[in-house]
């Protein structure tokens, strides 16, 4: 089937739910729309895939028994780290055989540094941190996800009744004596039984290579790479859904066409942009909902707002009534603008890529009926979600617990990096203070001639309004930085 190519004058109408990607230079950048806004953006260098998923021949550099956790080196620029519950009933490579089963139950305290070890990253390296490790390794399809060590069949939380005991029963006659395991993901709904023995083949003659492979390889080594962002949105958004792609890079548009078509779809979903005049990212507004989500608060459309601060525990969401003033009582104000935060605070979620725990801090509600619509409100919009996630009722003091999987890195580590003037900390020295570390340096300043001092404005100036009072010398010159950096000044001898 032919490609469709669009053109700068296409509508913004379109099926749902699309997903953008475009490429320069530096990196592969994706954007999921739902309902014609912005849900998802990954960003993906060129110089460097995704490392979930991948499946590494890694050898223990170092164990931690009162962290009950390893260190693994795995080839990357740091060691990932192995905590004892990833462990679990794995097989370990010993010496160049592999020995499947050769350790059950392994600790920590058991292993040794140099023993060979197949692993699998669980998630990407953040900040100082190396990527997490685990050795219950999992191989995703597009129905089932195989489990070699484990001999288990689930089925997703999303799917429910009757549909779940089917699959379950279908997968476990299809498995027989294979001592395996099996999840069955959102996407089996409604499968049939010939799409469900086929990928328990193609899953089960993958894992033979990979096992095959750690036999023969050096550690530190790659035995497994994972497919790479665009094609598992591809496969993960547009296996069960009406929804297309558009891309204004004809190699990835090729590329697209090959997945849709090894997961049975219409390659015709794919479209070329072909409009020079305006980037594909820029017709549907991205980089500035992007820059948005860079900003702490999110506007409602009452006039309520969000507050987002992601920590080092936590990420902290605080509800807030804004501009909105209601327009019947205190309760119904609540109700409406919360209804409202619970739709944009899941969105923000998947926008950001926030994860680990999640504390939302709602307006107060005391109709037990209104706090049971808003809990109900949540888990219907997590349902879009493919991160998997799980919510707490409201406790006693009217906050929202919940954890969400981390997938990738979050948007703001992404994005951007550390000020240099605040050093992470979100604030700077008060000019007074700096000040007072000028005229202390000045006093034990040893050099030839006058000086010069150079600063901020406003530092300078608080100088200059009390040059008397800290008895400056009448030479001394007072000069401002030509850019806005308050903790930093310099002191320098002229002629």
């Amino acid at each position: 089937m032919p490609r469709a190519e669009i053109s700068g004058d296409a509508t913004l109408k379109h099926q749902n739910p699309l997903i953008l990607i475009t490429k320069d230079l530096f990196q592969t950048e994706i954007a999921v729309f739902e309902e014609g806004r912005l849900v998802e953006f990954y960003q993906e260098p060129n110089h460097q895939e995704g490392l979930v998923g991948n499946v590494y021949v890694g050898r223990i550099s170092r164990i931690l028994p009162g962290m009950e956790s390893a260190f693994v080196d795995v080839g990357l620029e740091r060691d990932g780290f192995l905590f004892e519950g990833d462990i679990g009933s794995a097989g370990f490579l010993e010496g160049d055989t592999y020995a499947k089963g050769a350790r059950r139950n392994p600790s920590i305290k058991r292993l040794r540094e140099g023993d060979r070890v197949l692993v699998q990253v669980s998630k990407e390296p953040m900040g100082p941190k190396g990527a997490r490790l685990s050795s219950q390794l999992s191989l995703p399809g597009n129905y089932l996800v195989f489990m070699p060590y484990l001999n288990h069949i689930g089925v997703s939380r999303k799917v429910s009744g009757d549909e779940r005991k089917r699959l379950r029963e279908m997968v476990r006659r299809i498995r027989g004596d294979f001592k395996c395991g099996f999840i069955l993901r959102t996407a089996a709904e409604h499968g049939e039984e010939g799409e469900f023995a086929a990928e328990m083949q193609a899953l089960a003659e993958k894992w033979e290579l990979i096992r095959c492979k750690a036999g023969l390889v050096e550690a530190p080594a790659l035995v497994h790479q994972e497919a790479d962002a665009v094609e598992r949105s591809i496969r993960e958004i547009l296996l069960r859904s009406d929804g297309s792609v558009k891309t204004d890079d004809p190699e990835i548009a090729a590329r697209c066409e090959d997945v849709m078509k090894s997961i049975g779809q219409d390659p015709g979903r794919v479209a070329l942009w072909k409009d020079r005049k305006i980037r594909l990212f820029e017709r549907y507004g991205i980089p500035g909902e992007v820059e948005k989500a860079l900003r702490p608060k999110v506007w409602l459309p009452s006039g309520g707002c969000i507050v987002i601060q992601p920590t080092e525990a936590l990420v902290s969401i605080d509800v807030n009534s804004g501009r909105y003033t209601g327009k019947r009582n205190l309760e119904e104000t609540a109700f409406k603008i919360n209804m409202e935060a619970a739709r944009e605070v899941i969105r923000q979620l998947r926008l950001r890529s926030l994860g680990g725990i999640i504390v939302i801090d709602f307006i107060d509600m005391t109709d037990r009926k209104h706090r049971e619509a808003l809990l109900a409100e949540l888990q219907k919009h997590l349902e879009s979600d493919r991160a998997k996630s799980r919510i707490l009722s409201i406790s006693e003091f009217g906050l929202v617990e919940m954890t969400r999987k981390r997938s990738h890195k979050h948007l703001l580590r992404v994005m951007t990096g550390v000020c240099p003037c605040c050093e992470g900390r979100g604030r700077v020295a008060a000019p007074w203070r700096v000040a007072q570390n000028i005229v202390t340096s000045l006093q034990g300043f040893r050099g030839n001639g006058a000086l010069r001092v150079k600063a901020a404005p406003e530092v300078i100036r608080y100088l200059e309004d009390n040059r008397d009072r800290f008895g400056l010398a009448d030479d001394l010159r007072l000069e401002h930085w030509s850019y806005p950096q308050t903790t930093k000044y310099d002191i320098q001898s002229y002629k």
